[in-house]
């Protein structure tokens, strides 16, 4: 049995058909319906012509539903650059066959056209299956066209996180902290990476032994989410204890210039 079903997203189709090879993408967008936890030792980061990937299935990040393989390929018509197509022959115990294929191509009104198909056979069991991925492949759309607003933010967010990792393990506390408050400017826009950007603050608080610092992160985390559901985020702000939760602070002009960058390349 087939799902079919195709998106407009709001990027260039070359920054989609990067995306698409990425496993963070793949992670991102099922999030959390389904959760893939590697379990053999190839390098699952991108995906590879002719790789081949084991990974365990937690249905909404908890529920065990075997494991699955990936197989997968990629194709390009020939004489013409798009569309560009990646394909995963999947299969596990339970699913006999999952055939998916996207097909990334430059919608006439701009940005990218996506289509997902995808063959499953299960027994007995295909028609829940097939019922399932009707779902499944609905919220990954939804997840991707999210994504294309956020995904510059993102791509910032995770190279200051670079950064921060490099200064700890370099013993350099003052540049750590820089780092992370670069990664809340960036995140406040965003629920989950602004609680995330406090989070890492909360933990590099309590390595410190910041115990000023680390109340005024669990405060923060509190106020978080009501400064998503009101509008009310004070744009610049640190996110450290050392200044007003509230205040507003001039954007360093390097980050509005990473964020507005066009898009290129992958996360």
């Amino acid at each position: 049995m087939k799902v079919s079903c195709s998106t407009h997203i709001a990027l260039k189709p070359e920054t989609v058909w990067a995306e698409v090879q990425t496993a963070g993408l793949l992670q991102h967008i099922a999030w959390p319906l389904v959760r893939f936890i590697q379990v053999d030792d190839a390098a699952f980061e991108s995906f590879q012509p002719g790789g081949r990937y084991q990974v365990k299935l937690r249905l909404f990040g908890m529920i065990p539903f075997g494991t699955q393989s990936i197989v997968t390929s990629l194709h390009e018509a020939d004489g013409i650059e798009w569309p560009k197509r990646l394909r995963d022959e999947g299969y596990s115990a339970l699913i006999s066959k999952w055939d998916h294929w996207i097909t990334v191509a430059p919608d006439k009104d701009g940005g990218t056209r996506y289509h997902d198909e995808v063959d499953v056979s299960a027994g007995a069991l295909t028609p829940f299956i097939w019922a399932f991925a009707q779902i499944f492949y609905w919220h990954r759309q939804r997840r991707w066209r999210g994504l294309a607003k956020s995904l510059a933010a993102r791509r910032v967010i995770a190279a200051e996180m670079a950064a921060y990792r490099s200064a700890v393990e370099a013993g350099d506390d003052d540049r750590a902290w820089h780092h992370l408050e670069r990664v809340h400017i960036v995140s406040q826009p965003y629920i989950g990476p602004h609680l995330a950007s406090h989070g890492a603050m909360l933990r590099f608080a309590i390595e410190q032994r910041d115990w000023s610092e680390v109340l005024g992160q669990i405060l923060r985390i509190i106020l978080a989410p009501l400064g998503a559901l009101t509008g009310r985020l004070p744009v610049g702000n640190t996110g450290r204890s050392n200044v007003s939760a509230f205040a507003p602070m001039p954007l360093p002009d390097d980050l509005q210039l990473e964020i507005d960058q066009p898009e290129q390349g992958s996360r």
